[in-house]
């Protein structure tokens, strides 16, 4: 974000570009009473604000008082040693605003709304119209990299905040925003961690730091949920303040770009390279079962009308098509991926010796899906991840949610790894557990811890397969409500706007 000094009527202002003078601002974002923002300097907060706007060359400006700022982002260069106080101390002054300052855009908190003031005695948070005039100018890159890539799904609303503020710990520890990369997020928002970096870029940092970070990035939704209670995304920046205040932060400068110029580096090594290559087919590998999903499905019908055993004999004395190539922690994400698809044949297509306690369960749902698709014309399957990323929206009375989600894979041993999750279903698991009474308009979901354990094996074939799966072992977290509608009122609102 650019910003210069100018004298207007003779008096030096502080200005900070909002674009090209041919494009003119709101009327209404001109009109009426400027809302305020806080100048925190010195550990005091002062009510601030803009006088109005001006041009430069061409180019349109907002100005007021003339005062020493800088981006927010330069807390990966030259503010990086106070990055944990001026973090900390912006989760604070936002935990005690009224929600219409705060003003979160899905729950996250806009960057280009803050600056930090003379050389990091403080911070200036602009007021949200100013931040909203602001954003009319962006470009896609520029709001992506101040509000968008901060958005990880399975993110708890009330716990979107304090995941942000983890990543702005992480930035500016690598110069890198742990999910800007695309092939990050397609891969399950799985990050490079830090550990990665810490012996070139910040080598004196404390252990409980970095965990205070990790655990934030991967806090599980029943954490999350422990965490946040029923306090708004912005009151619960003050957990996040009062824990980040007793960490230690032994963290040097750095020039502008210096730190993405070193992760660069260590991204060519092997270590690293090996490491994205298994993200970019954990990407590859959820991108193609999202497209091709229902094309496998018709060749899985088509497969068992062919007959159970003609397919038997015939994959048996098949390569793995979508397995041979992974590693472990890989292949067992593809097992997950594909119960949640109801796929038991991609189940079954990296065992060997082995079955998975899940497949009779998944035969069950897959039949009743294919019967119900048949005679209603829909697919009643709502993927818990495809429900959680698009906000947890009301869904049809006749459908149900379903799936594995928030996989952590642990490498316990040689070849043995214990897999912690989540899992939705849309039945008790256990028979000794209470059915319900459902309202008219809601779908129960049963949430629960899930833990399984995986045993490999290296064939002589030249790939890894799964010879022991452990029983999937649940324990109850929670039972929701989720809101639905009748798909039928849909129907009638159609017809009676087609009539109109």
């Amino acid at each position: 974000m650019q910003i210069t000094e100018h004298e207007i009527e003779g008096v030096l202002k502080t200005c900070i570009l909002l674009g090209d003078e041919s494009m003119q601002p709101p009327k209404h974002m001109m009109q009426g009473e400027k809302q305020k923002g806080i100048l925190h300097i010195d550990g005091e907060d002062r009510s601030w604000n803009w006088d109005g706007l001006c041009t430069i060359e061409g180019k349109r400006y907002v100005y007021f008082d003339h005062m020493d700022i800088d981006p927010f982002d330069t807390i990966a260069s030259k503010h990086r040693d106070k990055a944990l106080e001026l973090v900390t101390t912006l989760a604070g002054i936002l935990s005690h605003q009224k929600e219409d300052f705060v003003s979160p855009l899905v729950g996250l908190f806009t960057t280009w709304r803050v600056f930090i003031v003379e050389g990091g005695r403080g911070i200036l948070i602009l007021p949200a119209d100013l931040g909203d005039l602001i954003s009319i100018y962006m470009g896609n890159d520029e709001r992506q990299s101040g509000h968008g890539c901060y958005v990880k799904r399975g993110t708890e609303e009330g716990f979107a905040m304090i995941r942000q503020w983890a990543q702005f710990l992480y930035y500016a520890l690598t110069g890198i925003r742990p999910y800007e990369d695309e092939v990050i997020r397609d891969a399950g928002y799985n990050e490079i961690p830090l550990e990665v970096y810490r012996k070139e870029l910040f080598p004196d940092i404390d252990d409980k730091t970095l965990g205070f970070i990790g655990f934030i990035l991967h806090a599980k939704e029943r954490e999350q949920r422990d965490i946040m209670g029923n306090r708004k995304g912005y009151e619960n920046l003050e957990w996040f303040a009062s824990k980040a205040s007793s960490l230690s932060w032994d963290v040097p400068k750095a020039d502008d770009g210096e730190l993405k110029e070193k992760a660069r580096i260590i991204a060519s090594t092997g270590e690293v390279q090996k490491l994205m290559e298994g993200i970019r087919r954990s990407a590859g590998r959820r991108n193609f079962w999202r497209a091709k999903g229902t094309l496998i499905i018709i060749v899985s019908i088509i497969a068992v009308l062919l007959g159970s055993v003609a397919f038997t004999i015939i994959s048996g004395a098949l390569e793995p098509p979508q397995t041979r190539d992974l590693g472990q922690e890989e292949i067992i994400h593809a097992f997950y991926d594909a119960q949640n698809d109801l796929d038991v044949d991609l189940m079954q297509t990296a065992t060997k010796g082995c079955s998975a306690p899940q497949e009779v369960e998944v035969i069950s749902l897959y039949v009743t899906t294919q019967t119900r698709s048949a005679y209603e014309g829909i697919r009643p399957l709502v993927g818990v991840d495809d429900w959680i990323e698009a906000g947890r929206p009301a869904i049809s009375s006749t459908c149900y949610i379903y799936g594995v989600t928030d996989i952590r894979a642990i490498e316990t041993g040689e070849n043995t790894w214990h897999v912690d999750a989540t899992y939705y279903s849309p039945y008790p698991y256990e028979e000794s557990e209470e059915i319900l009474d459902v309202p008219q308009d809601k779908v129960l979901v049963y949430v629960y811890d899930m833990d399984q354990d995986f045993t490999f094996s290296w064939n002589d074939r030249g790939w890894w397969n799964i010879t022991q799966i452990g029983p999937v072992s649940v324990d109850l977290v929670e039972t929701l409500y989720v809101d639905s509608y009748d798909p039928s009122s849909l129907l009638e609102d159609q017809v009676a706007e087609e009539q109109v």
